[in-house]
């Protein structure tokens, strides 16, 4: 039968979305095309999508509760590992609980990070940029400002040598880099100093004092020099002195993999002075570390470093996803790594036919009235497409997805059952 290629395209452009599902009862396919969770999907997306196994669901909210509302203030640690093989729903349970972490009253800041490097430094400039670059800057400025501003210092005055009216008044409060209108952005508080500068040498004066000033402030605050000429780097651009991000970020700095306790440390200091009581860290694809990508001694060097990082700083929780056999594999490469990483260990199983319906029902309630029916796929076709799958929800649910755009090609089709699975999937 030939293939009418003009048809076929010009059919679906002419269906809007709610009537192309109509007649399956549905607003849209609800299944993920690729059969991966979306690390960007909203939260209440996510929490709609309920762990299937119920205790894997009860281990990971008891991580969270136990985590997240901890007594001590001063060692917060909790490490909790999520195993399972390839397309269990590692990531969608890691998304679940960033999920559950933001949704309570207890002020907690959340980072997902897909990809852990293969050094710390690569993790920690992970952080900085799912941070965001302006966020973690303007959080810098706010510190190096306060400090400025502050009477017992001498950087204020230094800083108004270039004001041409020391005062700042003779022009008005935009030209005045202490106005609190000023003070409370740092980009305008840079530029009531560089408006009131004609000439390049000046400028570049200004650059000097500024650069001498903020790193004697973050030194004084990070107690390392490293850190703060780390930090310094990030915001430096602000006033002319040209960084790169993606190489600040990519953890390339000088020495930065015998600091990155002290690095996490500044970090987490910084979040707090955002009014933030907890910090987790959600890691997956963690398994990279001990996939080939990595010599034999830069595996020992990055779990001797993870292990001090865990030991040295308590005001974090970390919750990572990787295979059961990298698991092993780390075990294999440091034992006491892999103690500390599996203070709480959440064991992701296939799935079973009675949980594969009910994580397509999650699925088919996001488009239509909540109910318990499976609709419009009978059980025997749900069966078979469980199997087809191995029992692993990134494929079954990749293979739903297609089953529903076939089925919405068919003006009758109402029932997806076992004959036409087998039809378009054998």
């Amino acid at each position: 039968m030939t293939i009418d290629v003009n048809q076929i395209l010009k059919n679906r452009a002419n269906q809007t979305e709610q009537d192309r599902y109509k007649v399956l009862n549905l607003n849209s396919n609800p299944f993920p095309k690729s059969g991966t969770a979306n690390i960007n999907e909203s939260s209440e997306q996510t929490k709609a999508l309920t762990p299937i196994d119920e205790n894997v669901h009860r281990q990971v909210v008891e991580y969270i509760a136990d985590s997240l509302y901890a007594s001590s203030e001063e060692d917060q640690k909790l490490i909790g590992t999520i195993t399972g093989d390839y397309g269990t729903g590692k990531t969608q349970l890691l998304l679940y609980a960033k999920s559950i972490i933001q949704s309570k009253s207890k002020k907690a800041f959340a980072i997902y990070i897909n990809n852990p490097g293969t050094t710390l430094s690569q993790l920690i400039g992970s952080i900085i940029e799912r941070i965001g670059q302006e966020q973690f800057k303007k959080y810098l400025w706010t510190q190096v400002i306060d400090d400025i501003k502050d009477e017992n210092n001498d950087y204020k005055s230094e800083l108004s040598k270039f004001l041409t009216n020391p005062q700042g008044k003779m022009f008005g409060d935009d030209l005045d880099p202490f106005s609190v209108e000023n003070e409370a952005n740092h980009k305008a508080f840079l530029e009531a100093f560089i408006n009131q500068i004609n000439n390049k040498q000046t400028r570049a004066k200004l650059n000097e004092t500024l650069k001498t000033i903020i790193l004697k402030i973050l030194e004084k605050r990070n107690n390392d020099a490293v850190i703060a000429d780390y930090f310094y780097n990030l915001i430096a651009e602000d006033f002319g002195v040209s960084k790169t991000w993606e190489t600040i970020t990519s953890g390339s700095g000088k020495y930065l993999d015998k600091k990155v306790v002290k690095l996490l440390n500044a970090i987490i200091d910084i979040i707090q002075d955002q009014g933030f009581e907890r910090f987790y860290l959600l890691v997956d694809e963690f398994e990279d570390i001990t996939s080939g990508r990595l010599t034999k001694k830069e595996s020992d060097s990055y779990a001797y470093n993870l292990r001090a990082l865990i030991d040295k700083e308590r005001r974090w929780c970390l919750l990572i996803a990787l295979t059961r056999t990298a698991l092993e594999d780390i075990r294999k490469i440091s034992p006491p790594l892999a103690d500390r990483l599996t203070d709480r260990e959440i064991n992701i199983e296939r799935l079973s036919a009675e949980q594969f319906r009910k994580l397509v029902t999650n699925y088919l309630n996001l488009s239509r009235e909540s109910n318990e029916a499976f609709e419009p796929f009978t059980e025997e076709a749900l069966n078979l497409v469980n199997k087809l799958s191995g029992e692993l929800p990134r494929l079954a649910l990749r293979k739903l997805h297609f089953l529903v755009e076939r089925a919405a090609d068919e003006a009758n089709c109402k029932i997806i059952d076992e004959e036409f699975v087998n039809n378009h999937l054998q």
